[in-house]
């Protein structure tokens, strides 16, 4: 099984203001993104690598969710944390086969749905209760028609990925897991308390988002 990191998800409670304060502390313009009307979500990107992308992510307050939202959104717990500023809730990974992946990944990741935005169409897994595995350290798994994200569309950016940490008190347990998806070598797995980590090279400087769990 091969797969790739797809895109990187940050919770915010305002999608305006989570924006305008990353954008100061990378030292760049986000792309424009869209609504989720499914989802009662809108978002806004960043182009990192060539082929990922950096999302921030917010409840829409124009929208109504027609489901629970995913990547936790609706957990209260969740809510207490972007309350507090923008936070990384999960990472996405892109796969080849969803319906293969989820079968063969070793937790459960959710059923697959799919979802759309404008013009864009893909296959996403998410629990119906919203909420994420392991507190988001496992990934969600998608799926593009042609393989391609959208990542293609946006503006590269000087911000680069260095590494996504997840740090677990049994890492082992991840590792298994990563290694029967093909996890890219830009996840690190460490001992510790649960906590999910990207480390981001900017034209500011070195930024390190973290989610204690």
């Amino acid at each position: 099984m091969t797969s790739q990191i797809d895109h990187l998800v940050l919770g915010a409670e305002d999608l305006s203001s989570a924006t305008q304060a990353l954008e100061s502390d990378f030292g760049v313009p986000f792309d424009v993104g869209g609504a989720h009307p499914v989802m009662g979500t809108h978002n806004r990107l960043l182009r990192l690598q060539a082929d990922f992308y950096l999302e921030v992510i917010a409840a829409n307050p124009a929208g109504l969710p027609q489901r629970t939202r995913w990547f936790s959104m609706d957990d209260p717990k969740t809510k207490r944390r972007l309350s507090q500023g923008v936070h990384p809730l999960c990472w996405v990974m892109q796969v080849e086969d969803i319906h293969q992946a989820r079968k063969n990944c070793g937790y459960d990741p959710g059923e697959v749905i799919t979802m759309s935005r404008d013009d864009l169409e893909w296959q996403i897994t998410v629990p119906k209760d919203g909420g994420l595995a392991e507190g988001g350290l496992l990934p969600v798994l998608i799926q593009w028609p042609g393989g391609r994200n959208p990542a293609h569309r946006l503006t590269l950016s000087p911000v680069q990925l260095t590494h996504l940490e997840i740090t677990y008190p049994s890492p082992s347990n991840i590792e298994n897991i990563l290694q029967r998806l093909g996890a890219p070598p830009e996840v690190n797995i460490t001992h510790g308390n649960p906590a999910l980590c990207f480390h981001l090279n900017t034209p500011k400087g070195s930024v390190v988002l973290k989610s204690v769990l």
